[in-house]
């Protein structure tokens, strides 16, 4: 079975929005605007990103006929911040009824150096083999977390992260920017045909985090799948078209932020 990885690139490069926050990070992270599904559907879709991530719940509820030729990424498990000890998401869809709603593709957390990691790959194994079955891609969410893991943005755990999710079978990899663009270099070298996503992470001024966008580009990774960094932001559509330029259209930082002025 052939994977319909292109299906949701553009050029082999890409730009996923992604909204699984409430979830993971719990209501402090909305506003009253972005707490809407809706909101983010609508930047998605008229913002022409190549797919929106979001738990199986929230596209059940919204993604409906009008957001039909938006691709959805539908996140398999999860955790809240609630949930103490090291980190243990729940599976919490099925490969199967991902397709039912219309997935383009999947999306699995892996916490890297976790205590349950073992299970998470187990898991993870089983939803590689039914998704590629149906020639679904796989994004897997590489985070390194727990107490073996002194530092998330260490180059060689990241690289070992890449390299697991490479040898375990999936198609794209969601991971961290070490802010180290020839250390990284490292990880993308790891990941080998297996396309880096690049996190958004937390909130930075935009120039910094453009710079962060640019910099990523460089180094030869597929692309981004970034949350807060639009859906936050006063201006969500101008940041769009800030990213793009530089992810799609080569433009350096100083013409990517002429969207934002």
């Amino acid at each position: 079975m052939v994977i319909q990885i292109n299906k949701l690139l553009t050029n082999k490069k890409g730009l996923f929005l992604a909204y699984d926050h409430g979830l993971e990070h719990g209501p402090i992270e909305f506003n009253l605007k972005n707490v809407d599904p809706n909101y983010i559907l609508d930047i998605a879709l008229e913002g022409h990103f190549n797919g929106v991530i979001m738990q199986a719940g929230l596209a059940e509820k919204y993604h409906q006929d009008y957001y039909k030729d938006l691709p959805l990424i539908v996140k398999l498990n999860g955790k809240t911040t609630f949930h103490s000890g090291e980190p243990e998401p729940a599976l919490l869809c099925s490969v199967e009824r991902a397709m039912r709603l219309g997935a383009s593709g999947v999306a699995y957390t892996i916490y890297v150096g976790s205590e349950h990691q073992q299970k998470m790959m187990k898991e993870f194994a089983k939803v590689v083999e039914v998704a590629h079955d149906y020639g679904l891609p796989v994004i897997a969410f590489m985070y390194p977390r727990g107490a073996k893991i002194p530092n998330s943005y260490d180059n060689d755990i990241l690289a070992y992260s890449a390299r697991m999710a490479l040898e375990m079978g999936a198609d794209m990899i969601k991971i961290d920017y070490n802010q180290n663009i020839e250390s990284f270099k490292w990880v993308v070298k790891n990941a080998g045909k297996c396309k880096i996503l690049v996190k958004g992470g937390d909130a930075t001024d935009d120039r910094s985090f453009l710079q962060k966008i640019y910099d990523c580009m460089q180094i030869g990774v597929c692309g981004f799948a970034i949350g807060r960094q639009v859906w936050k932001h006063p201006k969500p559509f101008s940041m769009t078209k800030a990213i793009q330029s530089i992810v799609f259209h080569n433009k350096i930082v100083d013409e990517a932020m002429k969207f934002l002025e």
